[in-house]
Order: C-alpha cells, then structure tokens, then sequence
C-alpha cells in the first residue's frame, strides 16, 4: 500500500510536470484537488493557489505508520525566477531549488499516444463546465475532463530529478494533450481498460476565483533558509593540501 508521502509525490509530480518558463496562469484564485489511488484506503487533499506567474501547493498529510502526528506539506513555484521553495513549518526554515530549463522534446510520440477522442459527455466539475476526453496515457485508459475557462495547462520535462526527491518528472500523454489543446484538466482517471476499476484519479472538488495577497507565494518573514552546501564545498577540506 502506498504511504501517504507517496501519493503527495504522485500528485505533486503531475502538477510539476506541468510547469515551463515564463507562464503567466490566467486563473487567479485557489483549487481544491483530491487524488485518489488503488493502493491507498484514504485520499490525499491538496490546495492550488494561483497568481500570475506564482504557484502554492499545501497539503494535510494525514497520520501513517511513519509519521504517527502527520504533518503538512507547502510549496512555493515561481516561475520567473524559476525556483521551488520548500517550506518546512515545524522547523521555520525553506530550502530554494532552481527549476532545470526545459529542453526541446523530440517528436517521440507515437499517433496512438495523443490520440485522445472527445466522449459527447460534459459535467460541472467544481462549478466549471468540462468535457470528457478518452485516450492511453502511461499504457492505461485516460479519461481527462478539460476546461479552457482556467486557462492553459503547461508542461515540460523537469529534467533531473522529480519533486520530493523522486524519479525523473516525464510529462504523460494525457499532460501533452491538454497542453497542446490549451486545456485545464479537472479529473483524470486512469483503469486498466474501459470498464475496469480505478488505478487513480485526481479530481479538482472546489474552484474559488479571487485574488490572492502576495505573502502567499514567499517564504514568512521569521523562517531561516536552509543552505543546501554543493558537492564542491563539501569536498574542501577533506583533500590534503599539498
């Protein structure tokens, strides 16, 4: 069974896996998504906040095995200065990772990939009018509900390294296909075939257009960076000077 870290990594993932330099969201304002799995009894909410070029992420990570009190879960995405800012509330500290710049992706698709047909089927999800669309992603049957009134969804290869210290982020065929359509996906579910069980699904429950105060995409004033030294400083001093 999956921990609840892991599934914040899955959702985190699909969400990075969705930035690229110098967007400019045209939302502002704060939605509620909540991922579910296979291999999991509970879901995992999380909160988006939206401004400009600026994103939040924040999430109650609810009490495992591991962690008996749980904890919650906050990061910073600026996407002009191209940097992610990982707030650890309990110690009042955060830590800035540079964002990799996105490399050109080769035309590695295959037709069968992208090819996500419209289902006829519409719904209000949260409140906004989304349509259905069906494809594989990741060798799974993807249904992906879209809208195009939250503006564009933007994806690119993270390069090395994936959120949370996971895996390499490689964007999804269903991630492309609602880049390329300038869609904003509202749920995405993933089953073995048509018909079967869900293996995931992470669904937007509540969309809250307003504006949002700055002080939400920065660290609090009172927590201390935490430096991160490279492989070069921690290599001085162990090498004999001759």
């Amino acid at each position: 069974m999956k921990s609840h870290t892991q599934i914040l990594r899955l959702a985190v993932a699909c969400i990075l896996t969705a930035l690229t330099a110098s967007v400019a969201f045209a939302f502002e304002g704060k939605i509620d998504i909540k991922t579910t799995t296979s291999r999991s009894d509970e879901a995992m909410a999380m909160t988006y906040f939206v401004k400009g070029s600026h994103l939040r992420i924040e999430s109650q990570i609810p009490p495992d095995k591991k962690h008996k009190e749980g904890g919650t879960f906050a990061m910073i995405i600026n996407m002009e200065s191209r940097e992610t800012i990982m707030l650890m509330d309990e110690q009042k500290m955060y830590m800035v990772h540079k964002i990799p710049e996105a490399t050109a992706e080769k035309a590695e698709s295959k037709a069968a990939e992208m090819d996500f047909k419209p289902t006829g089927r519409k719904e209000k999800i949260a409140g906004i009018e989304a349509e259905e669309y069906a494809g594989i992603s990741d060798k799974k049957r993807t249904e992906i509900w879209v809208t195009k009134e939250l503006g564009k969804y933007m994806m690119s290869n993270q390069g090395k390294g994936g959120p949370m210290g996971g895996k390499k982020a490689v964007a999804s065929a269903w991630q492309k296909f609602a880049e390329q359509g300038n869609f904003f996906p509202l749920r995405t579910i993933q089953r073995a075939k048509e018909g079967a069980p869900e293996d995931f699904r992470m669904e937007a429950t509540k969309v809250e257009k307003r504006s949002l105060a700055d002080s939400l995409f920065a660290p609090p004033a009172d927590y201390q960076k935490l430096e991160m030294p490279s492989m070069g400083d921690m290599m001085k001093g162990m090498i004999p000077n001759r």
